[in-house]
């Protein structure tokens, strides 16, 4: 009786663990406040996000490769680049879209 309820009680934290993000908060949570602050564009808050997010990947760029394959964090890579881009130009909907696109990407990498 112990070793079914033993058995079972496994296989709930294995099948729900398979739902859940792996990792990565710190990427999400950054990207969530980032998002926010697009609500009420100050440029220069947004560039300062914008520079963190590029420190963080490059930060935890061999991380993402050892998890991730390349077509992932490449296009992690290519979607800071043309994040930056268009924070500089102060375009608010492709800065949307990039953060959307880079969120993707990291779901990609961090889910089961």
């Amino acid at each position: 009786m112990k070793k079914q309820v033993l058995t079972y009680l496994f296989l709930m934290v294995l099948l729900s663990a398979c739902t859940n993000k792996v990792g990565g908060h710190y990427f999400f949570d950054h990207i969530d406040q980032f998002e926010k602050a697009l609500d009420q564009p100050d440029w220069t808050y947004i560039e300062t996000q914008a520079e963190e997010l590029n420190f963080m990947y490059e930060d935890n760029k061999w991380k993402l490769q050892l998890i991730g394959d390349e077509g992932e964090y490449e296009g992690i890579d290519e979607s800071i680049n043309k994040l930056m881009a268009a924070v500089k130009e102060e375009d608010i909907l492709n800065v949307r879209m990039e953060l959307v696109t880079i969120k993707a990407h990291l779901e990609g990498i961090f889910s089961l």
